[in-house]
Formats: structure tokens, C-alpha cells, sequence
């Protein structure tokens, strides 16, 4: 994720260099870059926020609101979430006596040396909407803007991952895709306010994060901050 959010960056910021004027297309391609944070943590749990990580992609179309400085905006787009977890902790799930188990577990194996980045992934597919306002209405990608808004999301993907050295100096990555007890689905709000095609965005997950928690995880919620940028 580290290596494609700054490809996106230098991308978008080469792309604006090299051109003095945006493209006239229909809508916006915007891609947030953000950290993330729990509000309650599950037990055993400790996020490295500046380790975890967001990244959106999401295609925007504005309609306006009569002849206002207003839209609303609806879009579609993936969201790409990493937790990274403290002290050689992972999530693991099983099934006993039919029901869906997930715990919290240290990881430890006499085979290793040391253990490098543990961390869980949660891809959806986002649907936000949003209510805007710029301060130039016939020019969408100049001057300032402010949004407020909400969004919805189906999880497709998850998985948990960690990386170790083994006694003979040996790197390895393991990576286990399961559900771990995450909501299929989720929904949240978000707001936004920048200039140009720079913002700041915060979005707050108003649904739980886990429907079959682990142990202390029945009320974590997710709640994200950092910068956006418009690809056009």
C-alpha cells in the first residue's frame, strides 16, 4: 500500500504540474490517503495509527443545485484499509461448536527469530454521497470547497498478515484471507474541505467494525483523517 499511495501522489502531482488547465471531463477522480484509528480497540489489540493506513479511490460526479454554489454528489469506489497491530499481535478466527470464533493472539513460534509487521486488510466497495459547496460554481476544480456527506460499503476482501525471520536469518510473509468477524457491511459519515485539488477529509464508521467480534472489539469503530486529492 506504501509503494501505491506514492505512486498515486506523484502521479497526481506531476499530472497537475504538467498541465496549467484540468481537463474538461465529467466528474472527478479523487484518492484520499489517510490513517487510520479504532475508538475501542478489541483486548490485547494496539493500533500503530501512523501505520495504519487508508487509501480511496472513488470517482465523483457533481450535480448542481439549481443555480446555486451547492451539489450533490454521489459517487463509487474502493476503499483500502490496513490496521497494523503492536507487540506481534494478530486475529484468528475458527469454528466451534458452529458458530464463528475470533480471537486476539500473540504470535509465537520457537522457530523464529523475530517478527516484523503484523497487520489485518479490509477492502470494499464504497458508495458515497455527498452535499457540496464551491465557492465557484461554474469552476469545480479552483477555489475553495466544502463537503459533508455520508458513505456505504460492502466488504470483498479481507485478510491478516505478518512477516518473521527465522533462526537462519530467512525472511517470510505469511498471509491468511478469512473474514475474522468483520461487517459484511458498513456505512459511516465524512466531511471534507480544501482548495483546488488539495483537501482534508475525516470519515467516522458509525457501524460496528466486527459483527462476530473478538473479546473487547463489540464497540470499535473506525474513524479515519487525512488529505485528498483530485486526479481531474
Amino acid at each position: 500500500m506504501k509503494k501505491f499511495a506514492f505512486a498515486v501522489v506523484a502521479l497526481v502531482l506531476l499530472g497537475n504540474i504538467a498541465k496549467a488547465q484540468r481537463p474538461d471531463l465529467p466528474g472527478a477522480l479523487i484518492i484520499d490517503l489517510g490513517v487510520n484509528t479504532w475508538s475501542s480497540a478489541p483486548d490485547n489489540i494496539a493500533l500503530n495509527n501512523f501505520q495504519s493506513k487508508t487509501v480511496n479511490i472513488t470517482y465523483f460526479y457533481d450535480l448542481p443545485l439549481g443555480n446555486s454554489k451547492f451539489t450533490f454528489t454521489p459517487g463509487i469506489g474502493l476503499g483500502l484499509e490496513k490496521f497494523s497491530f503492536e507487540d506481534n499481535y494478530t486475529l484468528s478466527s475458527e469454528i466451534n461448536n458452529g458458530a464463528l470464533e475470533v480471537t486476539a493472539e500473540q504470535l509465537s513460534q520457537p522457530d523464529v527469530f523475530e517478527y516484523g509487521k503484523s497487520k489485518l486488510g479490509a477492502n470494499y466497495l464504497d458508495i458515497p454521497l455527498e452535499f457540496r459547496f464551491y465557492s465557484r460554481k461554474n469552476q469545480y476544480s479552483r477555489g475553495f470547497r466544502a463537503a459533508i456527506g455520508g458513505k456505504v460499503g460492502v466488504l470483498y476482501s479481507s485478510f491478516t498478515k505478518f512477516k518473521y525471520e527465522d533462526s537462519l536469518g530467512d525472511n517470510h510473509m505469511v498471509k491468511n484471507r478469512a473474514n475474522y468477524g468483520l461487517n459484511r457491511f458498513r456505512y459511516g459519515v465524512q466531511a471534507r474541505v480544501g482548495f483546488g485539488g488539495f483537501s482534508l477529509f475525516g470519515y467516522y464508521e458509525l457501524s460496528d467494525k466486527f459483527e462476530t467480534p473478538p473479546p473487547g472489539g463489540e464497540d470499535t469503530n473506525n474513524l479515519t483523517f487525512g488529505i485528498a486529492l483530485t486526479g481531474f
